[in-house]
């Protein structure tokens, strides 16, 4: 038994350091495609727009062109470099005196769990911050947890990972390639050489946008010079950039899709193999009513126009909430209910617990 574990240790580990090689050869070779695309535009194609376009709108063009090249770059670099979020690292953060302090004594935050539309009385009611305004009260609910720590949670907690030997909340997966827990954990993408999680699955789902839209961009640029002479001077490079983008396209097209319904949905996609396979069947939701709430959960905002702009905004939610509200609301740490639980009971125990 001990050759066995020390074996399937040794290939785990082997294939923990063979992903991260790959990943960091991907995502250079990521970087060596868009400056070849980016070759290819300012050699082959800009000369031509000003002739095809006038000077102004090329220039127009061009600055659209730009704009779709910083986008990918900068939340594909994000996604790569910011951390997705776990219970090892929020405890280190607590664990120093001053974030300690700050944390576990500062305010809830400023929601109204009042009835929508009452005119009841003024001093009772909190005045919201405009950063939550138009929420859901089951969203605005899950926030008043926001100052919860992983040393309260570990008292009320007993599921913990068998590798990490942490406590492990609701809505966190064991990566064997980071070799750590991952707060709402998706995958391990290669192609940034990291998980996509809690923290960084909105420069992730950006950067599969934005590189989508500028790989098309890029498609029609190339049509407007198909015929020109810089085409075929370069005719090899140029159809080779041509013959990628289409197949990328395509197969981004696809991640896309996904992406976007699993932020809309408000899960992840270990969350919706397991419901969809019936593991979560009757058990505890993790998504909001409404898509704009799911909306709000991965990117902080519910602006659509925020959404899309780039931005370093912090997250609404440090991964420990629905810990804390399953147990009040009577789920187990697996998301099933307790038998027995009074629901009713529960719920004041939450308010009580949140005030």
């Amino acid at each position: 038994m001990a050759l066995i574990d020390s074996l399937t240790g040794t290939a785990v580990h082997s294939f923990s350091i063979v992903m991260k090689v790959l990943g960091l050869g991907l995502a250079c070779g990521l970087y060596g495609l868009v400056g070849l695309h980016v070759y290819a535009y300012f050699i082959v194609i800009a000369p031509v727009l000003k002739k095809r376009l006038g000077t102004h709108l090329g220039l127009t063009w061009c600055a659209i062109g730009l704009c779709l090249l910083y986008n990918i770059v900068f939340n594909h670099f994000f996604a790569m470099t910011v951390r997705p979020g776990n219970p090892t690292d929020l405890a280190r953060v607590e664990g120093k005196r001053k974030q300690s302090k700050d944390r576990e004594h500062r305010k809830a935050a400023k929601v109204n769990l009042g009835p929508e539309g009452g005119h009841g009385d003024s001093d009772a009611l909190e005045k919201e911050d405009d950063r939550f305004e138009g929420l859901a009260k089951d969203v605005k609910r899950l926030m008043k947890y926001r100052t919860k720590t992983v040393a309260q949670l570990r008292r009320v907690w007993a599921r913990k990972c068998e590798t990490c030997q942490e406590v492990k909340p609701a809505r966190t997966h064991h990566c064997s390639v980071c070799n750590e827990c991952v707060f709402h954990m998706d995958h391990h993408c290669p192609w940034v050489n990291n998980c996509v999680g809690m923290e960084n699955f909105r420069f992730f789902a950006l950067f599969l946008l934005y590189l989508f839209a500028g790989l098309g961009y890029f498609f029609l640029s190339t049509v407007s010079v198909w015929k020109h002479h810089n085409y075929r001077d370069n005719k090899a490079m140029m159809n080779f950039l041509t013959i990628l983008d289409g197949a990328l396209v395509v197969v981004l097209f696809g991640f896309n899709a996904w992406s976007w319904f699993l932020i809309c949905s408000g899960l992840t996609t270990l969350e919706f193999m397991a419901q969809t396979s019936g593991q979560r069947k009757n058990s505890y939701d993790y998504s909001f009513t409404t898509v704009r709430d799911n909306l709000f959960k991965v990117f902080g905002t519910r602006s659509f126009l925020a959404i899309l702009s780039p931005s370093l905004r912090s997250g609404p939610f440090t991964g420990l909430e629905w810990s804390f509200e399953m147990r009040d609301l009577g789920f187990d740490e697996r998301g099933r209910i307790i038998e027995g639980h009074d629901e009713e009971q529960g719920s004041d125990n939450q308010s009580s617990e949140s005030s």
